[in-house]
């Protein structure tokens, strides 16, 4: 088996070459890149012959760059990254290997990374989906759990037939713990490999030139998911009766605030904004103007 590769890319040119460079050349690579930047096209299928880029010239948001990647794949499972996720040949060889065993048991896989675990021991998005405790040093090779991060994603493509992988009204934000629970509620499992332990870099990879703006981006986004995700799965009037007090409070915050702290006006204003947007129907690809180009 060799595991296509899909890397959700933006404006990433540097991490991008940090993460081919360890992949080897064995297997197919396509990378989304959610801007116009046709250098990065230009420049990465010069240095690597296995990689193709497809530039979708504006900012899709993750789930429908990752739908796109997934439409081109013709085999049974795929691996999405992103850009700032370090993983090895061997490590992607050892995760074929455990592909192999599982068969077809599964809907979604990952190996392990240290914010996986704090993903699941922490998880307060939805009480139905449980915190499991997991680790590196049990014996198990996989550990059966209901929560995922779309940084690191196999996904058996045969369990998503006729449908999209992602909800793409996400933009940003709840669209891997949207994906999660509509597998859990086709009672699909969802592992992580124990013995594979990779590096998420995160938000450290993050220009420091955007970092106001990306800021502001996460909390506008951070809030329309959250109220979106609660009202899709559980209705309109039960989203906004757990997020009524919050859209106060930040309205309230906004206003008293814009006298005493700049950066804490923004952070609620924005928040506001986000939540306030997602109870009116705006679309969350409203946000990305919020990132400058």
């Amino acid at each position: 088996m060799n595991l296509p590769i899909i890397i959700i890319s933006y404006k990433s040119f540097s991490n991008l070459k940090k993460c081919i460079s360890n992949l080897g050349n064995k297997r197919q690579i396509l990378i989304i890149e959610n801007s116009d930047v046709n250098e990065i096209k230009k420049n990465i299928e010069n240095l690597y012959q296995n990689c193709n880029v497809i530039v979708n010239n504006d900012n899709f948001g993750y789930g429908k760059a990752a739908n796109i990647g997934l439409q081109k794949i013709n085999s049974k499972y795929a691996l999405i990254l992103e850009a700032d996720v370090k993983i090895s040949e061997i490590q992607l060889n050892q995760i074929e290997n455990e592909i192999s065993k599982c068969d077809k048991d599964f809907a979604l896989a990952t190996p392990i990374y240290d914010d996986l675990i704090d993903f699941n021991k922490n998880n307060n998005f939805d009480n139905e989906l449980s915190k499991i405790n997991i680790n590196e040093n049990v014996q198990e090779t996989k550990t059966k759990i209901d929560l995922i991060k779309g940084c690191s994603l196999i996904v058996n493509l045969d369990k998503f037939k006729n449908e999209n992988v992602f909800d793409e009204n996400f933009f940003f934000f709840f669209e891997d713990i949207d994906l999660c629970k509509r597998v859990k509620k086709k009672n699909e499992n969802i592992f992580v490999f124990n013995k594979i332990k990779i590096v998420h870099e995160g938000a450290k990879a993050v220009n420091p030139k955007i970092n106001e703006e990306y800021s502001n981006f996460r909390h506008w986004n951070y809030y329309w998911s959250k109220f979106y995700y609660h009202k899709k799965h559980y209705g309109f009037l039960y989203s906004l009766f757990i997020h009524f007090s919050k859209l106060m409070r930040f309205s309230i915050s906004t206003i008293f605030l814009y006298f005493f702290s700049k950066e804490k006006f923004k952070k609620n204003k924005y928040r506001f904004l986000g939540l306030f947007s997602s109870i009116v129907g705006i679309k969350s690809s409203s946000s990305k103007n919020i990132l400058k180009k």
